[in-house]
């Protein structure tokens, strides 16, 4: 008996070892999911701060960034992929212009002003050398974002992007529609592909390619159409698509970390239950109130299919001359007792819970009570 009880110990403690390990690789997998998930929000608190700026302010905003662009050179950045920062959040929302959304793959990300690892890492950013995103002819934006982050989407889905879809680059209250007219892969220090074209207000969104090999860099490149309603119902039916996702993604996480949390509870609250020592003890009598003598019960598993056995038989009790019924020495638990006329749940369900009792269904408990010396009586119900 001592090394069946230290068999079953060990058993408990490596189910919940192995829950434990369990629980550590689901966290582990589901990082990238919960993460982004959790980001996406911080995202689009980031995206409604600069697009609650009062119209007097984005209007300020927008002239800077105009009279920047005229005295900008005429040359495209070095290849923005590269370098290390150190910014934190106050630093990050001065150099916050507004949002890029692509509606084609369901992307809502805030959009930098400078081009840095850091804000790389947060979302989109405009390549120094092109233009700050305020339209006009002779203007070409360039819009770096990295693909495959662990912690975000960002333009990891811009290879689906096909030409004739649009984005949208919006900056201090102002929307900017962009159809795609090309899309082309280039070495990182042919840069000639990122300058200005004489009359043309285009805007390019640039990537790293092939994914996670990150050799090349892919090049969206769109020209300025009409900010019209239809693209506004697009941009903003993107933006719930993502948001719905996101929270889809999150909950999804939640429950299934939930679920393991509840397995390893389930686990250890049952092995703190099977420390104690339990009997279950009724009355069986039949419909005129008179004891049921030599009834044969049988002792199941809480689910009623799994026979239980005691010295390598089948746990089975007789009632005796007072039709009572004992099934005694159980590890705490809740058990199926059961014959051809009768099935009832008995046992212990609370760590607290100071002696075993009966567990009948809402049709059983019209026959079903205890006597004086609450012990339970059960009609032998045909």
């Amino acid at each position: 008996m001592a090394e069946k009880k230290k068999k079953s110990k060990n058993g408990f403690w490596i189910q919940v070892l192995l829950m434990i390990v369990f629980l550590a690789g689901l966290l582990i997998m589901l990082y990238p999911f919960y993460v982004e998930s959790i980001n996406n929000f911080i995202d689009n608190q980031r995206i409604e701060e600069a697009q609650k700026l009062d119209a007097k302010r984005n209007a300020k905003e927008l002239a800077k960034l105009r009279a920047e662009n005229e005295r900008a050179a005429k040359k495209a950045a070095k290849d923005p992929f590269r370098g290390t920062g150190n910014m934190n959040a106050e630093k990050l929302r001065k150099h916050l212009l507004g949002r890029v959304v692509i509606p084609k793959i369901n992307v809502n990300v805030p959009l930098f002003n400078l081009t840095t690892a850091d804000t790389l890492n947060y979302g989109a950013a405009v390549l120094q050398g092109s233009s700050f995103p305020t339209g006009g002819k002779g203007k070409r934006t360039v819009i770096a974002a990295h693909r495959g982050l662990p912690e975000r989407k960002l333009f990891t889905d811009l290879d689906k992007v096909k030409k004739g879809d649009l984005f949208v680059i919006s900056v201090y209250g102002k929307n900017m529609a962009y159809k795609v007219y090309n899309i082309k892969v280039i070495k990182p220090n042919k840069v000639k592909s990122l300058l200005p074209v004489k009359d043309k207000d285009l805007a390019t969104l640039m990537t790293c390619t092939p994914y996670m090999i990150n050799s090349h860099r892919m090049l969206v490149t769109g020209y300025r159409v009409p900010y019209t309603k239809k693209i506004a119902r697009e941009v903003e039916g993107a933006s719930l698509m993502n948001n719905l996702i996101q929270a889809a993604v999150m909950l999804g996480c939640v429950m299934a970390i939930f679920s393991v949390f509840y397995i390893l509870y389930r686990i250890i609250h049952g092995g703190l239950l099977k420390k104690r020592e339990i009997n279950l003890d009724f009355i069986v009598v039949d419909a005129d109130g008179k004891p049921v003598v030599g009834e044969a019960f049988q002792l199941f598993a809480r689910n009623g299919r799994r026979k239980l056995y005691r010295n390598q038989k089948e746990f089975i009790v007789q009632s005796d001359e007072r039709g009572r019924v004992r099934f005694t020495n159980l590890p705490g638990n809740v058990y199926c007792i059961k014959n051809d006329h009768l099935s009832v749940r008995a046992g212990i369900k609370k760590l607290r819970q100071e002696n075993a009792a009966l567990y009948p269904k809402k049709k059983q408990k019209s026959f079903i009570a205890q006597d004086n010396e609450k012990i339970w009586i059960v009609k032998n119900h045909h």
